[in-house]
Order: structure tokens, then sequence, then C-alpha cells
């Protein structure tokens, strides 16, 4: 691991609730207590470290080339950042800021760590090479071969024994837009679902019963159960990011429409839609304790604050 860090202070330079951050902010993350959002900065090269109680970027912390995911682990001591651009994941320290960097194979992009926390899942798009394992301790990293397609995202289930990777391949391709299953003790393919096109973000339910798929180019939303394997398809938004889940209820970013829209998770139906004031190209989110949904603008560099507690929104014609 290569060590370097850096800090300095951010301002928040309009009266909406939006926080000026890095340039073109894609992946976003919020610690364990909710006192800090971070947000990588794919143009900068940095990572935006939010104290949500004053609303300020109170850290800016260098990493390499394009960071575009981000995850915290640790108890949220450790944050780890895929640098799509340098073939690496950056290892924050999260309270000395201090940074170590881990080559992964080139163009990484999701990322997830194993709920014991020993073991660090990255997606790499390289050729023949599309997952890295690195260990959380000592830094050695490993790597699979051979999988369908260039993965895109990935999450893990609740006992750590499988992944669910999205890949997504050339048209000539023989798994052009598919969910893997894969088993994360011997890393052998245990099930190739197909899914609607570009599937661009997997997410395991809270109590691990269904995977969520995002067909970003189809703008649908696949749903596998994880104890039968069967699977439903959904119409969805154009959302790039990560669903997120709050107490009842699932949320996405729609980037085309520039809102946050609410997911029943018994029905799957989009019931309600929240404007986010102010929104360019919204992109990924995250959510707080109070459901205050933080999210990304690629475009504008900033972080738009909604309530969704507080915001009536709109329902949703569907």
């Amino acid at each position: 691991m290569s060590h370097n860090s850096s800090s300095s202070p951010g301002i928040t330079h309009n009266h909406s609730n939006s926080i000026a951050v890095g340039e073109g902010p894609r992946g976003i993350a919020i610690s364990d207590d909710g006192s800090r959002v971070f947000v990588c900065n794919y143009i900068s090269g940095n990572v935006s470290v939010i104290d949500t109680s004053n609303k300020k970027v109170i850290h800016t912390i260098a990493v390499e080339r394009y960071p575009q995911s981000i995850v915290l682990a640790n108890g949220g001591k450790r944050a780890y950042v895929t640098n799509y651009g340098s073939s690496s994941v950056s290892v924050i320290d999260t309270d000395t800021y201090e940074v170590g960097n881990v080559t992964v194979g080139k163009y990484p992009w999701g990322v997830v760590v194993s709920r014991d926390g020993k073991h660090v899942y990255v997606t790499v798009r390289q050729d023949k090479e599309w997952l890295a394992i690195i260990d959380a301790r000592t830094y050695a990293v490993s790597r699979v071969r051979g999988l369908p397609s260039p993965s895109i995202s990935v999450d893990i289930s609740l006992d750590d024994s499988r992944l669910y990777i999205s890949s997504t391949n050339s048209p000539t391709g023989p798994f052009q837009d598919a969910l893997t299953v894969l088993s994360s003790k011997t890393f052998k393919v245990i099930n190739i679902i197909k899914t609607a096109q570009y599937p661009s973000a997997v997410t395991v339910s809270p109590d691990g019963r269904e995977v969520y798929v995002v067909g970003l180019d189809a703008r649908k939303l696949t749903v596998l159960d994880t104890r039968s394997s069967a699977t439903r398809h959904f119409d969805f938004v154009t959302c790039e990011g990560k669903i997120v889940f709050g107490e009842r209820c699932a949320y996405a970013v729609d980037q085309t429409k520039k809102e946050v829209v609410e997911v029943n998770t018994t029905t799957h139906d989009i019931v309600r839609r929240v404007p986010i004031p102010g929104a360019f190209e919204p992109y990924d989110m995250t959510l707080d304790r109070h459901n205050h949904a933080y999210i990304s603008d690629y475009q504008s560099d900033e972080v738009h604050i909604v309530d969704l507690l507080q915001s009536d929104g709109k329902i949703s014609s569907r």
C-alpha cells in the first residue's frame, strides 16, 4: 500500500439544501452514526467529507484517478473507494483520513465488504478478470477470472455466502445483461439470471430475501427472490446509483426527472416522487436515520439534501 493524506475546508455556496463538493460527485456513503457523508468526486480525484450537523465539507481526501464507488466498513472506521482510472482501491482511515492504495486491476467499479469485515470484493471491468478480493487485514489481492461478462455492481448475502454481480457485455456476448450469483467460498457460478438492458446497480434487501437489479437503459427493475431464484420485472426509472432502504420502503434517484422515487417493497410499485431542488444530473444517494437523503449531483458538483419525511412529494400515476 502507498500512503498519502490531504484535507481542506469546503463551503456551502447557495441558500438551498445543497453543499458544494469536488468535481463530478458520484458514489456516496454515510457513517454509521450519521455524522458524516463521504462522496467520491470522479473528476477531481478526491473524496469530500460532509459534517451533517452543519452541512459543510470538513475534509477533502486525495485519492487516485476517477473515484467511482465508496463503501464504509469496520463500524465506519474504514472507507473503500474504487478508482476507475487508476486500477486501484483507496483505503481511507476515517479517523485520521490517511489513505492507502491497493492495486486490483483495470477499471474497478463496484465494491462491497463482507459482513464479517474480512474481505472486500471489487468488480473489475478488465477482460477475463472481473472480480478482485482484498484481504481486509493484509491487503493481499486475489482474483476471480472467467465470469460470464465484465462486471459492474456487486452486493453480498446476509450470511456472506453469495455474491450478486451485475454484468454487461458487447451485444454479441453470450450474457449481455445478467446477474451472476457466485459462491463467496468457492467462487463457482451458482446461477446466471437475465436482466433488463444495462444492469447498473445491485442491492440486497435488508432482510436478505430479495436482490434488486436496476436496468438503467431499459428503465426496468428486476427483483430476485433469493429463496426460490424466481425473478419479476417492473417498470422503473433511469437510475445509475444504488437503491437504498428506509424502514418501510426503498428509494432511488430518477436521473431523468430529477426526483427521488419511493418504492413499495411489497408491490415494487413507485408510490411517491419527491423533487430534488436545484438538481442537474443527480447520480447516487444515501439516507440517514431521519430519512434525509443526500444525493450526489455529477453536473452541478453538489450534494443535495432532501427531507423525505417533511416533503409531501406527489403520488405516482402508476
